[in-house]
């Protein structure tokens, strides 16, 4: 290690198999069962010696020597006050490339060695340089103007970067939780591998190599590092495996060890691409219904293999994977509105909920890269894309493509025309959204300020950042009315509540100790030592099914089996029938069938501020901002029981689930619900159905829409919605046995339409 300056500034499995449904490798097992995978290799990779279809000359990561006087041309004339600013920058960096701490972080010991403070941070963070970042500017510099004291400075970061590897691994930290920075570095060293002498390459590359081998996991490294996969972001140490056997292979570094990495790099991203492009199944939901991953940090994997194998292998595998075309209707449907360059969502996984709001000018660039791959094989796909990224960047949420993770990103999207944002292209119209894999179904009454928004989870076969959270459902007017709970937090709320179904508006049947179900827990959390109960959830992600999806212009009709998401000690049936009345009105019916008749069985919404209540009319609900109104229907005799208040906010499981910041914290934390209903029978039986009318209002001074019901002796619930405007809806149940629905619209006295929906899941051509 050189001498250190201090400076005041505050996978892959080793073999896995990819057929009939499944992955297997000896480190992990994935499930994946959709019907059977579809399984595509590009072509380039048939046959036992495809490597040898490599580019045998450098540049081959990103660019390549055909590439060369495209890329050019592109940066000094289409991006060349971007250019100029970089190459200012590099000229600003120090020729030595220093060692510089952020003394903030660490300590020096009396032998003059930097330790970290404490090791809570990634790696990188403790410089003031990383090498990687700031060696791809000199590298891509050098590559444009052919000055070779961009090509010293870029030797010098990459010697930087070396250094910063020695150091975090000799002090047990990961160096960073993605490998941005390792992707840079390879990049740098692909693009000046060229002018190197064979000792140079040995001495920049042979280090990278040697970390990279000892970072995965059957390597020597034994601190916390990310290693993801085919069915996550697929970010961290495996994945890394392919930039370097790319910028290795040839090198005579390592041979045997950048052809292994080769290998494995390229099954893990096929097997990525072929999962992605099953789940997706036509509608851009990316490996995750939780948007910040799948708007953040999940589609670069898929950009950097397509990418990377055109430059490497002269193949273009547009065609082949085409599940970011739908990418942006995805986007479109998640986000209630943009608001000073972030998107409001609905609120559905793994997330803080302190506001709702996820910073998105990652997006505009996600959708430059979509441009640029997808221009040749789809070009009437793409002015609906560059009319989403003149949405983004009217909304305030345009930055620099490629921000600070890969510098290099702008310059190499040489079909990507940044002057045709300005266009405009109207998008196809759809009456919803709906994953089927991730039972994701969103709707809404239009998108203007004052329309109701809502979401219903139903029948979800991935687990991915989901929780115990089959046939719940969020709605919004004006606010958040019926809230998703609980926040992705450090301490136990995160795994025993958040994630739980009592924090979400479901179904629960308790069982006495039935045994808290898994959830992932936050680095460095120390258990407490007691024993916590599910309380009355599911414990089980990927088991319900989706019965029924139809819709017309005036309703939108779901239908989820939640039976298997349950123990099947206490759950015999477990049924919702969701029913949106545009543009207002939603009529949910529940079926719950227990196995023992004192398993009891609750109905629950959360709200972020206290219910009203009126037990006598059976009505309820609560305002923020806008107001939801309930009316219980079933059961007949109701217990409503209402939870929350100071101390009471998160409780369940025999305690409440506080979130840190004392008496302040819900300062910060402005959506994780404080308060929920939970209604339930008078009476011990196995059978409860629950029916329930809820209207969204803009302000409170509407009244709830008038109902009445009757129970006939023929298995049918009837519910009879009177509406101001003279709409008059009326519903037919069946009580037990097949589950069915027949909708009827009046005018008065005059029928509209009358329709038995049946149970099946319709397609949108």
């Amino acid at each position: 290690m050189r001498k250190h300056y201090p400076f005041f500034i505050f996978f892959l499995i080793s073999s896995f198999s990819f057929a009939q449904g499944k992955w297997t490798g000896n480190a992990k097992t994935w499930r994946y069962d959709l019907n059977g995978p579809r399984t595509v290799y590009p072509e380039k990779m048939s046959g036992e010696g495809w490597i040898s279809n490599i580019s045998s000359t450098h540049p081959r990561l990103f660019i390549n020597s055909g590439m060369l006087p495209h890329f050019k041309t592109y940066v000094l004339n289409n991006q060349q006050t971007s250019f100029n600013s970089l190459v200012r920058e590099v000229d600003l960096l120090p020729n030595d490339a220093p060692v510089l701490f952020k003394t903030t972080m660490v300590n020096q010991l009396p032998s003059g060695e930097w330790v970290p403070k404490d090791k809570s941070s990634a790696g990188i963070s403790y410089f003031v340089y990383n090498g990687g970042a700031e060696a791809v500017k000199a590298a891509l510099a050098y590559v444009v103007k052919g000055d070779v004291k961009y090509l010293s400075k870029a030797k010098a970061y990459l010697r930087l970067f070396n250094d910063v590897l020695l150091w975090t691994a000799k002090n047990e930290l990961k160096m960073e939780h993605t490998g941005y920075s390792r992707i840079n570095a390879f990049v740098a060293y692909d693009w000046i591998s060229s002018a190197l002498t064979q000792k140079e390459k040995q001495d920049l590359l042979g280090p990278m190599l040697d970390y990279t081998k000892k970072a995965q996991r059957n390597g020597e490294f034994k601190f916390k590092r990310t290693f993801g996969g085919p069915i996550d972001g697929n970010y961290g140490e495996e994945s890394l495996t392919w930039y370097a056997g790319l910028a290795a292979y040839g090198e005579g570094v390592d041979n045997v060890l950048a052809e292994k990495f080769l290998k494995e790099g390229a099954e893990l991203f096929v097997a990525m691409l072929n999962y992605r492009e099953a789940t997706s199944a036509g509608t851009g939901l990316l490996s995750a219904a939780t948007v910040t991953y799948s708007f953040g940090d999940y589609p670069h994997s898929t950009f950097n293999f397509m990418n990377t194998w055109k430059s490497a292998f002269n193949e273009d595998l547009s065609t082949k994977w085409t599940q970011m075309l739908a990418y942006p209707t995805w986007f479109d449907w998640a986000k209630i509105k943009l608001v000073n360059g972030k998107m409001l969502y609905h609120g559905i996984g793994d997330l803080a909920h302190a506001d709702n709001l996820f910073s998105i000018p990652e997006v505009y660039a996600h959708c430059a890269q979509i441009s640029h791959i997808y221009a040749q094989s789809a070009p009437s796909k793409v002015p609906y894309i560059y009319s989403l990224m003149n949405e983004l960047s009217a909304a305030g949420a345009r930055e620099s493509i490629g921000g600070s993770k890969f510098p290099f990103l702008p310059y190499i999207l040489t079909e990507f025309d940044e002057s045709k944002v300005n266009g405009s292209q109207k998008k196809t119209a759809l009456p919803y959204f709906y994953s089927p894999n991730y039972g994701l179904l969103l709707m809404r009454s239009g998108e203007r300020s004052n329309d109701t928004y809502a979401s219903f989870r139903f029948g979800a076969t991935i687990g991915n950042h989901q929780h115990y959270d089959e046939l719940s459902f969020i709605i919004y007017k004006n606010n958040f009315l019926a809230i998703d709970a609980g926040s992705r937090i450090t301490t136990a709320h995160h795994h025993n509540f958040a994630a739980q179904s009592v924090a979400h508006n479901t179904i629960l049947i308790h069982q006495p100790e039935e045994p808290m179900p898994y959830f992932w827990k936050p680095t460095g959390f120390q258990d407490d030592g007691h024993t916590y109960y599910n309380h009355g959830g599911q414990n089980v992600k990927d088991k319900a099914k989706a019965l029924a999806l139809i819709s017309q212009d005036d309703f939108i009709y779901a239908v989820g089996d939640a039976t298997k998401s349950y123990s099947a000690q206490k759950s015999k049936e477990v049924v919702r029938q969701f029913l949106y009345l545009k543009p207002n009105l939603f009529v949910i019916y529940d079926r719950v069938v227990s196995v023992n008749p004192d398993q009891k069985k609750e109905f629950v919404l959360h709200f972020q501020n206290e219910p009203f209540l009126s037990s006598s009319s059976k009505e309820w609900g609560s305002v923020n901002g806008g107001e939801l109104m309930v009316k219980t229907i079933l059961p007949v005799n109701p217990v409503f029981n209402v939870v929350g208040g100071v101390g009471r906010e998160f409780e369940a499981s025999g305690r409440n689930w506080e979130l840190p910041g004392g008496d302040t914290w819900d300062a910060s934390m402005k959506l994780t619900g404080k308060w929920r209903v939970e209604v339930s029978d008078t009476d011990q039986r196995e059978r409860t159905n629950f029916l329930h009318v809820l209207q969204t209002n803009y302000t409170s001074s509407k009244e709830l829409v008038k109902t009445t019901f009757v129970q006939t002796a023929s298995n049918n619930d009837i519910l009879t919605l009177s509406e101001a405007n003279g709409t008059i809806w009326v519903l037919t149940y069946n009580r037990a046995s097949n589950v069915g629905l027949t909708i009827e619209k009046r005018d008065k006295d005059k029928q509209i339409y009358k329709r038995e929906l049946t149970n099946t899941v319709e397609t949108l051509n």
